[in-house]
């Protein structure tokens, strides 16, 4: 069967999104299962190049291609600094 787009394959699709986005509390392991579930999907890249593309000021929430929002403030560090 032929998809029509890359998100149709995320393992995501269709699952409660507060996994993703979980409510705040203190710990980090509060995204522990949305990581689990990003490290198995076949699509984790292509979620993540499309929230990096994002301005900063729209990526402030949720888990995306297995990074919080503090991982991806340091990855587009480290993506600026190689250009």
């Amino acid at each position: 069967m032929r998809r029509d787009h890359w998100r149709e394959d995320a393992l995501c699709l269709g699952l409660d999104s507060r996994v993703f986005f979980p409510e705040y509390n203190a710990f980090e392991s509060r995204w522990d299962d949305a990581k689990l579930i990003c490290a198995l999907c076949p699509v984790r890249q292509q979620c993540l190049d499309l929230v990096i593309g994002l301005d900063e000021d729209c990526d402030r929430w949720g888990v995306f291609g297995g990074m919080t929002p503090a991982q991806r403030r340091v990855h587009r560090d480290e993506l600026r600094r190689r250009r």
